[in-house]
């Protein structure tokens, strides 16, 4: 992304740099500002169903192993039997349709 200086509006000097040591003395700590907000407060977070879905597969994948051992195991033991076939119908389905 590049940023054209020309495009760009002037802020205003006044709001920059607005406060000042008496004012950060002065703040209530965060949850004391929230908890004086109290039920009237118009801020609110809300995620989108997508969000929710991402977070579900996060923790889903988060839980599940990287490595399915007892698969490896039963292919490697097909494999070095020399019984291992490849289905390329199946490989072929796998491709076009994958799962989502």
């Amino acid at each position: 992304m590049r940023i054209d200086p020309s495009k760009l509006h002037s802020i205003g000097r006044s709001s920059v740099g607005g406060v000042h040591s008496e004012g950060i003395s002065r703040a209530r700590p965060a949850q004391q500002v929230g908890a004086s907000a109290g039920v009237g407060s118009t801020d609110r977070l809300a995620f989108s169903r997508r969000a929710e879905e991402i977070k579900a597969a996060r923790a889903a994948l988060a839980e599940a192993p990287e490595v399915r051992a007892e698969r490896v195991a039963e292919l490697k033991a097909q494999v070095e039997a020399g019984t291992y076939r490849v289905d390329p119908d199946r490989v072929a389905e796998r491709i076009l349709n994958p799962r989502n």
